[in-house]
């Protein structure tokens, strides 16, 4: 049974720049700052994200990839990522405050599920450039509590966990290497692939278990715009910035997950974004 991807409703392409957006609620809101070498963007609101259109289940794995080269990173697959602070580095002068402060920052390392992944030619060259859309992986449900249903456990799972949420939980090819982790459903970010470490061992979800995903991922996804109502204004920000953003992040990725003690939760994530934008 062939895989599909969940697609963003506005086509990944060349031209996608990678960002990182000024923070909600500062001064600077709705532009990058130090980052307006990428891009000048607006961090997605609450009610863009939560569009019951944002996300659509119309990818089948082993069909043509919308671009002139397939992807390099299949849906379905398991990675760990952090931010390119190599890549953002480049954008300023060598020996520059920025560049100083950029190389020396050491961003976080996240775990999750590759949904979506492209790779297009850009035109000018002849290179190619890859986006993923990467959903979490977390060891705790998803914040805020208005959507800690919107995760699914991953096999193995340890005596203490309930024998019918046991039996639901989502396997892997390969024995996924982290114990009680939960698969997030409507948390995630888009990525521009800067960096991809080779390895030969790769752990992906069964096919099955990847379309039982995508179907709790669709029905997550259409509950958001109608959980508005229960946010304060913090939860509606935190919400918002953990939500897939229509632009790209330059990323580092491992394929390989094990060795990673180091890694942290999706909640980091955003305090990394802050940290480098500030």
């Amino acid at each position: 049974m062939p895989y599909r991807r969940l697609e963003p409703s506005s086509p990944l392409s060349p031209s996608s720049t990678c960002c990182i957006p000024s923070s909600p609620g500062s001064p600077s809101t709705g532009a990058c700052t130090i980052f307006e070498g990428f891009c000048s963007t607006q961090w997605p609101s609450i009610a863009g994200s939560m569009s019951a259109d944002a996300l659509t289940v119309t990818f089948d794995r082993f069909a043509p990839p919308q671009s002139q080269t397939s992807a390099k990173i299949w849906p379905g697959t398991f990675v760990v990522f952090a931010l390119s602070t190599e890549v953002l580095a480049q954008e300023y002068p060598e020996g520059s405050e920025i560049h100083r402060r950029i190389c020396e920052y050491n961003p976080g390392r996240y775990l999750g599920l590759v949904t979506s992944s492209i790779v297009q030619s850009i035109e000018d060259d002849g290179s190619t450039v890859e986006d993923v859309i990467v959903h979490f992986v977390s060891g705790h449900t998803p914040q805020p509590s208005v959507i800690a249903s919107h995760s699914i456990p991953i096999f193995p799972v340890s005596s203490t966990i309930p024998t019918d949420t046991s039996t639901s939980a989502l396997h892997t090819s390969i024995l996924f290497p982290w114990i009680d982790r939960k698969q997030w459903t409507t948390c995630g970010v888009r990525l521009r692939v800067c960096r991809k470490n080779t390895s030969t061992l790769v752990f992906e979800l069964c096919h099955d278990d990847f379309e039982r995903f995508e179907d709790k991922a669709g029905k997550d996804y259409s509950q958001l715009e109608s959980l508005d109502a229960a946010l304060d204004d913090e939860e509606k920000e935190t919400l918002a910035r953990l939500l897939v953003a229509p632009f790209a992040l330059p990323a580092e990725i491992w394929p390989d997950i094990r060795n990673h003690p180091g890694v942290k939760e999706p909640l980091s994530f955003v305090g990394d974004v802050d940290s480098l934008e500030r």
